[in-house]
């Protein structure tokens, strides 16, 4: 009778150590389950994944994962005071269309040309490193006329987006014009722009050549923005009048900053390009944010970047300037910020737009309003001129 009762206990501890199945949700016990289809670059985290349930979700909330496809994701819960798991799919797919960077409405060749159309312009896509481009309509390179032709351009999740253009064959191009007379803004064109609530400044580089800073100074200039250096290959150049421009508005008591022309494709690039400047920044401190100057628009397809990325790299460059006390400054015209960066909402803008009074409807911090200024102490080019506003 003992042993009998033995072995009653020993089957009793055994069905009680039996594991059971982690992933057989319980009965009564339920997860009610949204949508789950995500926009790529969205910002999403698991708790969104759930919609309503009777268990106590278990794994910390975290962002989802941002790549286009589908994705399986376990969500950890406890009932009845046991453990289980319970998997789940979402999607993150892609329905933003590529964009034309640069086009053009017509474009001219001669005659028997071997040129790549899709070359003359310049697209990109917001996650796609690479989109596809054709020209729709038929032509003839071997006979001169005109042919209404588009451009058509598809990222990988199939959206498209097309641009009309005309596309002219002639015998022999013509030879471009240059301007002559361009029309030029002087102190007394520029002095209507300052107020209480305003400074008037200039950037330059080595490109104004030799400046005479005391009549600078005498003509009401407040601030200078000068080129620290330029992305050469996969390194920098200091610019080779950077030294002296430094030393000779330091010394005339101008407020300074720099900006880095740069082309940085990733965050990787961004850290980079901001280390450098770090390095290279005299006394470590500016009076104004530091310049990201990206201007490599042409062919900017053949980067082999997303838009997503070249924000990105911005981004980290803003990051990695703040952690050393400094403030980032992003320059762009207002057809770029309109059309091309991304998240850039909370930064500090330096807008480009050359035009008496601009329409741009975004916030900004300085207004790049002209670059054919004439100075007095500036012989050798004309120079930019900046107009500063005052923080709200």
């Amino acid at each position: 009778m003992k042993k009998i009762f033995i072995l009653i206990i020993i089957l009793i501890c055994c069905s009680c150590n039996k594991k059971y199945d982690v992933y057989k949700m319980p009965k009564d016990a339920y997860i009610n389950l949204n949508e789950n289809n995500f926009i790529v670059f969205e910002k999403h985290t698991t708790k969104e994944l759930i919609k309503d349930t009777n268990v106590k979700v278990l794994k910390k909330d975290s962002l989802i994962n941002n790549k286009i496809g589908e994705h399986k994701y376990t969500i950890e819960y406890e009932y009845n005071k046991r453990k289980y798991k319970y998997d789940v799919t979402y999607k993150i797919i892609d329905n933003i269309n590529p964009v034309f960077i640069n086009t053009i409405k017509e474009i001219k060749v001669e005659k028997n040309t071997d040129e790549i159309l899709c070359d003359k312009i310049s697209y990109a896509d917001n996650y796609d490193n690479k989109v596809k481009c054709e020209v729709v309509g038929d032509y003839d390179f071997t006979t001169i006329g005109k042919y209404n032709l588009k451009f058509l351009i598809t990222d990988s999740s199939n959206n498209k987006n097309e641009k009309n253009f005309i596309l002219n064959i002639v015998d022999e191009l013509e030879k471009k014009k240059e301007d002559n007379h361009p029309n030029y803004l002087y102190i007394n064109d520029i002095k209507k722009y300052k107020n209480e609530n305003t400074s008037i400044g200039i950037d330059i580089s080595k490109w104004q050549g030799n400046i005479d800073f005391s009549k600078l100074k005498e003509q009401g200039i407040e601030f200078i923005i000068m080129r620290i250096g330029y992305q050469k290959d996969d390194d920098f150049e200091l610019d080779p009048k950077f030294n002296e421009y430094y030393n000779e508005a330091k010394k005339y008591g101008f407020k300074i900053s720099v900006y880095i022309h740069t082309v940085a494709l990733n965050e990787e690039d961004g850290i980079k390009t901001a280390k450098w400047v770090i390095k290279n920044l005299p006394d470590k401190k500016v009076d104004l944010p530091i310049g990201y100057d990206f201007e490599s628009w042409n062919n900017f397809q053949k980067f082999n970047t997303s838009l997503n990325s070249l924000s990105n790299g911005y981004l980290e460059f803003e990051k990695t300037l703040k952690k050393n006390n400094l403030e980032a400054i992003l320059y762009s015209s207002k057809y770029y910020l309109e059309n091309v960066w991304l998240n850039y909402e909370n930064s500090n803008i330096w807008l480009a737009h050359y035009t008496d009074k601009t329409d741009y409807e975004g916030k900004y911090m300085i207004w790049q309003m002209t670059s054919l200024a004439k100075l007095d102490g500036i012989t050798d080019n004309s120079v930019d001129i900046d107009i500063l506003y005052k923080k709200n």
